[in-house]
């Protein structure tokens, strides 16, 4: 004790300095990172459904805090943090909860039973927050077999940058492409990740498409779309009858705190639960 009373000034300063230092960086931890950040979109079918899903994964346990996804063809939603580690579940809405009011109340109620409308896996890496476009393809009315499937895209930023698009081909022969100030070539199955270059401050790109016919290039597709510095997205190319279809789905590069779910906790705080906290 006496030894502590002779230390130097600056180092009890030190000292004191170095616990609340560690005071305050409890108060302000950081919420752990998402293991996936995701975004979704109708595919193949025109409409919207709203799902739910649970950010920790775990829809199962009681008070499991469950997050609604609305999602809509041709527009790709707001983006969500999922913190599982395991397959994502996209559940089926509840819409007979019995007891309503009871609930509201306070009084006893029974629980929601969720059903799982559909799952997809992630690529999961430790430490990293992976980023996905969920193209969800809605069950087809009450045909028997018929169920919702997921198809998660993978859309890093790293595999594709801001102000570039990946070019994905299904046709049966090679497409000639001019996007923009860009003309490259694309074969079948085989993507292709272009910058988006236009002039000065645009706000359209246009996007044409060739294919070779008896030694020359006959154009089958020509379109503008609406163009903003930094927007990505995915391009999907299909042939018809009638010439090449195209779709579109581009989106802007967000902070991952951003996403809605980030931070949240695994279970909703019931009242009695603060109660106990405040005392």
């Amino acid at each position: 004790m006496k030894t502590f009373l002779f230390l130097p000034t600056f180092l009890l300063l030190f000292l004191e300095g170095l616990q609340g230092q560690s005071e305050g960086e409890e108060a302000t931890l950081e919420p752990t990172p998402p293991t996936v950040v995701f975004s979704a979109m109708l595919w193949g079918e025109e409409g919207s459904v709203i799902f739910s899903y649970a950010p920790w994964g775990n829809h199962g346990d009681e008070n499991a805090t469950i997050l609604e996804v609305p999602v809509t063809s041709g527009i790709v939603s707001q983006k969500y943090a999922y913190y599982g580690k395991g397959p994502l579940r996209l559940l089926a809405t509840e819409d007979n909860l019995v007891g309503e009011l009871e609930r509201e109340s306070n009084s006893s109620a029974e629980r929601k039973q969720w059903e799982v409308e559909a799952s997809c896996s992630f690529k999961i890496v430790s430490g990293q927050t992976k980023e996905y476009i969920l193209l969800i393809a809605p069950k087809k009315g009450t045909e028997e077999g018929s169920k919702t499937r997921i198809y998660p895209v993978p859309f890093d930023q790293g595999r594709i940058p801001a102000g570039s698009f990946s070019f994905s081909s299904q046709a049966r022969n090679t497409l000639y492409i001019e996007f923009g100030q860009k003309k490259f070539s694309i074969a079948p199955n085989n993507p292709v990740v272009q910058k988006a270059q236009t002039e000065e401050n645009a706000r359209v790109i246009p996007l044409k498409i060739y294919l070779r016919k008896s030694g020359k290039y006959e154009l089958v597709l020509s379109k503008e779309w609406p163009h903003a510095k930094g927007l990505r997205g995915l391009v999907y190319l299909t042939e018809t009858p009638s010439g090449v279809k195209v779709t579109r789905i581009a989106d802007f590069p967000q902070d991952v705190d951003q996403a809605i779910g980030y931070g949240i906790r695994p279970r909703i705080v019931q009242s009695e639960d603060k109660e106990k906290a405040s005392q």
